[in-house]
């Protein structure tokens, strides 16, 4: 075997190898996923009988959408790593190995045309949706942050669109590195999570003043949800961080081959946590009494024990007032 030959089997092994790597990666994640997915789909029919609400069946159909990429992007990694070794190793060419990779590489590439952009970028746009849906409805009487979280996600939209459109058209190039598309939609998709993040933060730190306000220091329910989302959106956005750093490191810098390989394994990280997370903000609003249903109604109760009790100082102190005439 000539060196050539060699340095081609080492690489072309590489790249076998790190596949299978993503490819248990994310059928690991899968089952926790599935599990997921089933829990907040019962847990949204039970919450919202889908005749009457608008929006139940609305994520009920996100899920199910995310459902049914996030599967096929499954089998995406499985066949790409079968017919990889299939063509690459299984069968004997009479080019020898040369032949044996190029028919690799052709027929990787139908796998690729038809999964590599278009689905991770559907999940997360759709994670992205119902994130900011999570934010909307918390601030449905501020009409200055509906027009923001609207702008920013059809910027998000346009842009990733745009990406796999590229991606398509220059698929050899996408194969061998990333370009400025890519880093640019991806960081639209963190500024959207992040935004939304930080809403339902302030949104909180409100509840949390008014609970003070009203000399009330036990946490509600609501509270406890709010945290949960703030904490998980905090932990997702950095996953999102930190593959838009190694995305800029690899754009504008000179890596190995390894680096490369080990963005490809945080890109898989992050499309299982993209479709596992807007599955576990389902479970968490629905499972539990919807933070903003119950900051309303804490509100109103607040209010109304305010002034009862306000009533009844009043009627003591008629009370005292005639005690002492009399």
């Amino acid at each position: 075997m000539s060196p050539d030959e060699q340095e081609l089997l080492s690489s072309s092994a590489e790249v076998l190898f790190f596949n299978i790597v993503n490819s248990i990666v994310t059928i690991t994640g899968y089952g926790a996923f599935v599990l997921g997915t089933t829990i907040a789909i019962s847990s949204l029919l039970r919450r919202y009988p889908l005749r009457h609400s608008l929006s139940g069946r609305g994520l009920l159909v996100c899920l199910i959408v995310i459902f049914i990429f996030f599967t096929w992007h499954i089998c995406y990694f499985g066949g790409l790593a079968l017919t990889d070794f299939h063509y690459a190793f299984a069968r004997i060419l009479p080019g020898g190995l040369v032949a044996q990779i190029q028919s690799a590489n052709n027929h990787t590439t139908a796998w690729r045309y038809v999964a590599e952009a278009w689905i991770p970028t559907i999940i997360a746009l759709l994670d992205d949706c119902i994130i900011v849906w999570r934010a909307w409805i918390l601030f449905q009487q501020d009409k200055f942050v509906r027009l923001s979280l609207m702008a920013l996600m059809m910027a998000n939209i346009g842009v990733n669109v745009a990406d796999c459109i590229w991606s398509d058209i220059e698929l050899q190039l996408e194969m061998t590195r990333f370009t400025t598309l890519d880093w640019l939609s991806f960081a639209l998709t963190l500024a959207v999570n992040l935004y939304a993040t930080i809403l339902i933060a302030l949104k909180a730190w409100h509840h949390h003043r008014f609970m003070k306000d009203a000399l009330l220091y036990k946490k509600t329910r609501a509270q406890h949800i709010l945290l949960l989302l703030v904490e998980s959106g905090a932990i997702y956005c950095t996953i999102q961080t930190v593959y838009e750093v190694l995305l800029l490191l690899e754009i504008y810098t000179t890596v190995d081959t390894s680096f490369i390989r080990n963005t490809s394994i945080t890109m898989s990280v992050y499309v299982l946590v993209a479709a596992c997370y807007p599955v576990a903000v389902m479970i968490l609003a629905y499972n539990d009494i919807s933070p903003v249903a119950q900051i309303e109604t804490f509100n109103f109760q607040v209010m109304l024990n305010s002034h009862s009790d306000a009533q009844t100082a009043v009627r003591r102190g008629r009370d005292r007032t005639g005690a002492a005439a009399i």
